[in-house]
């Protein structure tokens, strides 16, 4: 029986190296089927992943054109600011107002200088004007108004009939008018905001 398995120990052994192979083939076939459902999996995160780096280029492009636009209204600003005048005097603006009002013969014309107001790059100042005469008179005051060196804004404005002083054929009316002036902040400094974006970014 020895000679017998000795004589077919060969066999065995070529069965036994058949048997490692196949195994090893059925392994290699699971790992080349698992391949196989991943590398879908990796194209389509590498698809997405090139979607995101568009997306970034795209965004990184916008971000520097926006730069340029913010900084450009920043220079418009700065530019605006120094056409404001660097103070207001409310001797010279009350006269402004009284001379022109004289001139069109508006009865009893009082400018009167409110609170001034800190509205960042410029400062704003209400003066409150009273007065009497015609429409036609108070339309002449405003067109006056508009064609002075100095930025004035008309806030308020009410016109009110009054019958005893209307003695001819022009009906005479009450005027309360707000004229604003201004003057610029020579503390203010415009930021444009672009500095805080581009840290917020790169980290």
């Amino acid at each position: 029986m020895k000679d017998g398995l000795i004589k077919n120990l060969h066999w065995f052994i070529i069965l036994y190296a058949f048997w490692g192979l196949f195994t090893l083939y059925e392994e290699k076939e699971v790992e080349l089927e698992n391949s196989g459902v991943s590398i879908p999996i990796i194209e389509a995160k590498i698809i997405r992943s090139k979607g995101k780096l568009r997306q970034i280029e795209t965004f990184k492009k916008n971000l520097s054109q926006s730069k340029e636009r913010v900084k450009e209204v920043v220079k418009q600003i700065e530019k605006v600011q120094k056409q404001l005048p660097s103070d207001v005097n409310d001797t010279e603006v009350q006269s402004l107002l009284g001379d022109i009002a004289n001139n069109l013969k508006i009865k009893e014309p009082q400018p009167s200088p409110a609170q001034e107001v800190n509205n960042g790059f410029y400062f704003a100042k209400d003066y409150k004007f009273t007065g009497y005469g015609t429409f036609i008179q108070f339309l002449i005051f405003f067109e006056n108004l508009e064609k002075t060196e100095r930025i004035l804004n008309v806030k308020g404005l009410e016109l009110i009939y009054d019958d005893d002083k209307t003695r001819g054929r022009f009906p005479i009316v009450n005027i309360k008018t707000t004229i604003e002036s201004y003057r610029y902040n020579t503390d203010y400094k415009e930021r444009s905001g672009v500095e805080e974006i581009e840290k917020k970014f790169n980290k």
